[in-house]
């Protein structure tokens, strides 16, 4: 689990505590699909005065005293709010400096870059904003109620609004102030180290430490340039995750249809992406293959099988679960399916959707994120071959009913959230069907609070599935590759991972960091306002049918 994962479970209860030590998912019979130990259901000195009707008492004239000091009520101190940057969620800007903002706010900030034509504060807080920043409020800034904010910025990327905490929700992306966030892996949980807190006539109803974090990324492979560079080359099972930030340099031909290759250039900050990962609550990715005893190394092909000193690698870089549900973990047959429960359990990394039988392959991932109990459920929806029968290990097939009944039966076992990661649609491509609509909108009616699609190797459309309460049900049909050496196109050497930031089982905000394979071998991230704006664009253009934000 990530560090801020480890913090929590630190005051975490002595029963939550026990539930995380057993909660391993092994590839047993999955017979009980209950998690272990599952719950049932300042003061000052003031001088007195003397009353109306009560003669005062003449000083000594040894202590000449003209008063006798008293304690007297402490004055109430007014409440503060922490305010918080917004700007439109497809936008690549990520943060702003105090400084900026002042200048944004004062009506002065046509130098401030990015641009923003348009600044629009929440009414209530324009005037104690502009006084906590030392400045006079522009004559061009708008003052207009939360949700006219969130509309302004909605309907233009030179905007930028300033809202309550407490306000923003993940149609709009709240933005880092003085590299200090609120929300996203790397948050902080102390408000008085918040930048722009203001006074208020009541108080914030904002709690940063009850926001959690669910990290997840696409599929990953420990063949081919992988195991060349982590084995071969003797650079070690942490060398594919402890990549920094990344540059493309140049496009060489060619992959599959003569489609040209990024080449990227690492540029710094070697370990960043562990660090991201490791910083979320609950941390989730797509393993394309089987890690069985008796792996055999393959240089080329679609046969995969991993070596199992690898998966520490996963457990070093902070990945707390598996998908094992997809077309691939029969590769090195039954044994190979059982063989790699018991290696993902000697790393301490749990897993979904893979079992002896179609019982165990169903069984949830159990996990304690963020004071909320959830369940991990995973299935496959390609090959009939691959799913577990009866005396056959396998991948839990996917179907709506039979998904709905796993909910439901989490929910009955105590389950707080429910997280289900599909491998489905169609490969090397970004679009996504109306079956696969129906498909997701009808897990969100069964009960899920988090759908997380793989398999296309593309990254692919997002959705916001509304339900009746709990805020709106968050869909990546495909997180793309995030660790796989397929040489297609450069589609299929980036990915993202999704960074979701919940309050309960409400999300409040969405970023989505694109990442880059360099040498086929090592994820990197790239900077959303540079390289990676090309990731983000493709999402959002596969996104203009299912996504208004």
């Amino acid at each position: 689990m990530g560090s801020r994962g480890r913090v929590a479970g630190a005051v975490a209860s002595v029963a939550t505590a026990a539930l995380i030590a057993i909660g391993t998912v092994s590839c047993g019979s999955g017979a009980s699909s209950s998690p272990p130990g599952a719950p049932s259901g300042a003061t000052t000195i003031a001088s007195a005065e003397a009353s109306p009707g009560v003669q005062a008492v003449s000083p000594s004239p040894t202590h000449p005293l003209t008063q006798v000091p008293t304690l007297g009520p402490s004055p109430t101190p007014r409440p503060t709010v922490p305010l918080v940057p917004v700007v439109s969620f497809w936008s690549t800007q990520r943060a702003i400096t105090r400084a900026d903002l002042a200048l944004l706010v004062s009506g002065a900030g046509a130098s401030v870059r990015p641009a923003h034509a348009k600044v629009v504060l929440a009414a209530q807080d324009a005037a104690a904003l502009a006084a906590t920043l030392g400045v006079t409020l522009g004559a061009s800034v708008q003052s207009a109620s939360p949700d006219d904010v969130k509309a302004a910025v909605r309907g233009s990327a030179s905007t930028i609004g300033v809202l309550r905490a407490d306000d923003v929700t993940p149609d709009v992306r709240a933005l880092r102030v003085d590299d200090v966030s609120l929300f996203g892996s790397g948050r902080i949980v102390d408000l008085g180290a918040w930048p722009l807190n203001v006074p208020a006539d009541s108080p914030s109803t904002f709690d940063p430490t009850a926001a959690w974090v669910v990290d997840a990324g696409g599929d990953v492979n420990l063949e081919r340039n992988v195991y060349y560079y982590a084995v071969s080359k003797k650079r070690g099972p942490n060398y594919p995750w402890t990549g920094g930030y990344a540059v493309i340099k140049s496009h060489v031909c060619c992959g599959f249809e003569k489609n040209l290759l990024a080449v990227g250039r690492r540029t710094g900050g070697a370990g960043a992406f562990t660090t991201l990962l490791k910083s979320a609550d609950l941390t989730l990715v797509n393993l394309e293959g089987p890690a069985p005893n008796n792996f055999v190394y393959h240089d080329d092909g679609l046969s995969f099988s991993f070596d199992p000193a690898l998966l520490i690698g996963l457990a070093n870089a902070g990945i707390d679960g598996v998908s094992l549900a997809n077309n691939h973990i029969r590769n090195a047959g039954s044994q190979g399916v059982l063989d790699t429960c018991v290696n993902l359990d000697k790393v301490g990394i749990k897993h979904a959707g893979a079992g002896a039988n179609p019982a165990a392959a169903s069984t949830p991932a159990w996990f304690n994120a963020g004071h909320q109990l959830v369940a991990f459920l995973a299935y496959d929806s390609l090959q009939a071959g691959n799913f577990a029968a009866s005396g056959k290990p396998g991948a839990a097939p996917f179907t709506v009913a039979r998904a709905a009944a796993d909910i439901k039966a989490a929910r009955a076992a105590g389950a707080d959230f429910v997280i289900v990661m599909p491998h489905w649609g169609a490969e090397y491509s970004e679009y996504v069907g109306p079956q696969q609509r129906r498909d997701a909108a009808a897990l969100v009616a069964a009960g899920a609070d988090l759908i997380l699609g793989s398999h296309s190797h593309f990254t692919g459309p997002i959705e916001a599935i509304a339900r009746p309460s709990g805020g709106p049900v968050f869909v990546a049909y495909s997180l793309g590759d995030l660790l796989f050496d397929l040489n297609y196109s450069e589609s299929t050497q980036e990915g993202v991972v999704a960074d979701l930031t919940y309050v309960g089982n409400r999300l409040v905000q969405v970023d989505l960091h694109p990442t880059l394979m360099v040498d086929h071998s090592q994820a990197n991230l790239l900077d959303p306002a540079g390289d990676g704006r090309r990731v983000l664009d493709r999402i959002r253009v596969a996104s203009a049918r299912t996504l208004h934000w």
